[in-house]
């Protein structure tokens, strides 16, 4: 759960600091020979957050599964 609970607070805070940051690229370091769109997209946000969501998800399913499969009993009288 906290995985899922970071993930969600990184998304959510890399949304305002990744606006920050493209805004400053875009318009302090624009190349000579090309100019970009400085305009941000709807579509950006949502595949920016899906990235991460998706992953974090892949591993929150086989971290699940891995620790159904351990036994407890066996887990806590060992010395390790």
């Amino acid at each position: 759960r906290e995985t899922i609970i970071l993930s969600a607070l990184g998304i959510i805070v890399g949304f305002g600091f990744g606006w920050w940051l493209h805004h400053f690229i875009i318009t302090s370091l624009p190349p000579d020979a090309a100019m970009f769109d400085p305009n941000m997209y709807p579509f950006n946000f949502v595949f920016s957050a899906l990235i991460p969501a998706i992953i974090t998800a892949a591993l929150a399913v086989v971290v699940h599964h891995k620790i159904k499969k351990i036994n407890m009993l066996d887990a806590l009288s060992s010395i390790d």
